[in-house]
């Protein structure tokens, strides 16, 4: 055998061995993490104590302060390093509903299923009003015309007769194989992202489209507005108000009821029998910018090169205030510190330092994340700072508490071959779709924006859009523990996976 037999043979051999020792320690890791996640998990406790001790977590509210300084302990307890707070508004005050209700008294007694909106005055003690309807605001011209000296003493009912959406009908969705094909079969993302400077103008308009007519009808000497927002009947859907500035408007005392009282009432007024409304509410009003929090934490990188660079994971950490915020979105921010947890407790020690950032004030415009982004990474209408370039991707999850299937790129092409290789050794518990296409309305759109490979990951449906949604419903009950489980072995996966690639996910510009 001659000198460069032997050599060719010898490299051949050693590079099997690399192969092989690479192949038997992902293989290993991933034993490990599925151990810990499926055998050890204290996700479900840790979800449980959040929503069930904690509850609701408004934005600007001593509420949420209570559940982020119990949440940045749990962090600690999981081994995380550097867990503390960064202030995201000096001026989004905060709300507290002390005590309400809502009766229909003539012609006869009901009742009614009611939540007042964010953000709302109290009355004045126990009043009570004839019914009024008023079914749109759209022209307010209009609205002054027909009902200036109309109002003083009356309960406004604002909306039209909701379209019927049955309880019999499917509450709970999850992706079929067949539409995992269609989303990766896409070329091109249907989705348009909106610069983050565009969309938050936008936003400062719809977010206060109704401003007018509230002032309108308190001017006018109306008691209350009682709306509704139906996802389907019997779902009570208190979105909104989104006035959390110290100077925005308080409105008038403002409420959503169940689509089906909405409708009763809706439909006597059109008998010309016009219902009695006797309700209570107090609320309180108060400004303590120490609420308003983002926690932030790490798992500190270990190679002298890479450690410097960082992988982020993010979630957003406030709810809508009338239910538990289980599903929007404690149970991602809990899956989130489970899948770093677990990271800890198999003793995996990172090459890149690994962060995450549970953030404030999603519901209202990205508050918390946005202002992560302008103090780490420079003001929106700057090119991003150096820093930014040392984030290698960014992971976000915020679509409710079903499985992950897979994951959108968000119009990166470029980042497809490294999810093929993340996903290809957990096929037996995510199908592992590659989509294209955007996915918007939460905080990834922050960091994209900023040139960072951010992501969303693509969740089961389950009854996220028709019950539990910004809905009075939203508490733990709607989880499914083992897709709670799954979610965070699938995250600490992806962790270590991108962590010991060579190179990060390409940026979708250079």
């Amino acid at each position: 055998m001659n000198l460069k037999t032997i050599i060719a043979i010898s490299f051949f051999i050693a590079l099997s061995l690399h192969s092989y020792a690479q192949l038997t320690t992902n293989e290993t890791v991933l034993s490990e993490i599925r151990n810990e996640g499926f055998k050890k998990s204290e996700a479900m406790d840790m979800l449980s104590q959040l929503t069930d001790i904690y509850g609701q977590r408004l934005t600007g509210s001593r509420a949420y302060f209570k559940a982020a300084k119990w949440m940045s302990d749990e962090m600690k307890n999981s081994g995380l390093q550097n867990v503390h707070f960064e202030n995201y508004c000096d001026n989004c005050r905060g709300w507290d509903v002390k005590t309400f209700k809502v009766e229909m008294v003539t012609p006869n007694y009901m009742s009614i299923s009611a939540y007042p909106l964010a953000m709302s005055k109290s009355t004045n003690g126990v009043v009570s009003g004839e019914v009024i309807s008023i079914e749109s605001f759209a022209d307010m011209s209009q609205v002054r015309q027909d009902f200036s000296g109309k109002l003083k003493g009356k309960v406004v009912l604002l909306g039209v007769e909701p379209q019927k959406k049955s309880l019999l009908d499917t509450l709970e969705f999850r992706y079929s194989e067949q539409q995992l094909k269609q989303m990766e079969s896409k070329l091109t993302a249907e989705v348009k992202t909106t610069p983050l400077p565009e969309l938050f103008e936008e936003w400062k308009t719809e977010d206060k489209a109704d401003e007018d007519f509230l002032k309108f009808v308190e001017a006018e000497g109306a008691l209350a507005v009682l709306t509704t927002q139906p996802m389907y009947l019997g779902v009570l859907h208190p979105q909104g108000t989104y006035y959390y500035r110290d100077t925005d408007l308080k409105p008038l005392p403002y409420f959503t009821i169940m689509p089906e009282h909405f409708g009763r009432l809706y439909r006597m007024t059109k008998l010309n029998t016009p219902p009695t409304i006797r309700l209570n509410l107090q609320t309180e009003f108060y400004s303590e910018p120490e609420n308003n929090v983002n926690i932030i934490g790490e798992i500190s990188g270990t190679d002298a090169k890479l450690k410097s660079e960082s992988i982020l994971l993010g979630a957003h950490f406030d709810s809508w205030h009338s239910g538990a915020g289980a599903t929007d979105n404690g149970v991602n921010c809990v899956t989130l510190v489970e899948a770093l947890r677990i990271l800890k407790a198999i003793d995996y020690k990172p090459k890149r330092t690994i962060k995450i950032g549970l953030w404030g004030g999603e519901e209202q415009a990205f508050l918390g994340s946005t202002a992560y982004a302008k103090k780490h990474f420079g003001d929106l209408d700057k090119k991003p700072n150096s820093e930014s370039k040392k984030i290698t991707a960014y992971f976000n999850l915020d679509n409710g508490a079903g499985a992950v299937r897979g994951v959108y790129l968000q119009n990166n092409e470029l980042a497809r071959p490294v999810f093929k290789k993340i996903f290809e050794p957990i096929s037996c518990i995510s199908s592992g779709a590659i989509t294209i296409e955007n996915t918007l309305s939460t905080d990834h759109e922050t960091f994209d924006y900023y040139n960072i490979p951010s992501f969303q990951f693509i969740q089961d449906e389950l009854a996220y859009g028709t019950v539990t949604h910004h809905s009075y419903l939203d508490f733990l009950e709607y989880v499914n523990e083992n897709d709670l489980k799954k979610n965070a072995v699938i995250l600490a996966w992806t962790i270590y996976a991108l962590d010991n690639m060579e190179h990060g996910i390409p940026r979708k510009h250079n």
